[in-house]
């Protein structure tokens, strides 16, 4: 435990040292739920697009001519709908709809390999990958019963797949950039003894920002 924290001190001191630009950048994200119930005669549940939101702050560092690392840390919404139609106390139609919106709030961290290549002086467009981190930090009621059963999942792994554009201007830095969230784990994955009943949720996440930087060195 010791030698990770002073490896994580080390790591830190080394990005701010070498970095040369800071920046924040937020946004919208769009996702959408896969909720299975395996064992029940159901469609897929919440599988209807969300717009949610994405902020992060981050810093990039070790800027070569073709490529920089970049890393980020901030809160991303992700989550699903679905309508749903009412019923009467004697179990009749109401001819009425409910829209029910499961959302999941996570931290995000990630480190992206950025390749890049200017094709004007102040203009640089660019794709990205890296690890990803997130940590579930709140949830609405939809996941209650599942997180009663101690099925839902408070981490998150995987990659992050995007690419924008930057715009330079003196030390200032705008960008657009677009996200793919690519799970390595599932939101949730449950099974209930005796009924034969199961299920699972998994979410596709994209993100669409725009940033703005200051350039330090």
């Amino acid at each position: 435990m010791k030698k990770t924290g002073l490896l994580l001190i080390g790591l830190t001191i080394a990005i701010l040292s070498n970095g040369q630009t800071i920046k924040i950048q937020g946004g919208t994200s769009v996702s959408k739920l896969d909720w299975q119930m395996k064992g029940m005669i159901t469609n897929p549940l919440y599988n209807e697009t969300m717009i949610g939101y994405s902020i992060f702050a981050g810093l990039d560092y070790l800027d070569k001519q073709y490529y920089n690392l970049s890393t980020n840390i901030g809160m991303i919404r992700k989550g699903g709908q679905d309508e749903f139609a009412l019923i009467d106390q004697n179990g009749e139609l109401t001819g009425q709809t409910i829209t029910e919106i499961p959302t999941l709030d996570y931290l995000s961290i990630n480190t992206m390999v950025e390749l890049k290549y200017r094709i004007k002086e102040t203009v640089t467009p660019f794709i990205s990958f890296g690890p990803r981190f997130d940590y579930l930090v709140s949830h609405s009621r939809h996941f209650d019963s599942i997180e009663d059963m101690d099925e839902l999942k408070s981490i998150s792994v995987g990659l992050i797949l995007g690419g924008g554009l930057k715009y330079d201007i003196s030390n200032l830095q705008f960008g657009l950039r677009a996200d793919y969230y690519l799970d390595f784990t599932k939101v949730a994955d449950w099974s209930i003894e005796n009924t034969g009943n199961s299920g699972e949720v998994t979410v596709n996440t994209f993100t669409l920002n725009l940033a703005i930087g200051y350039r330090l060195k």
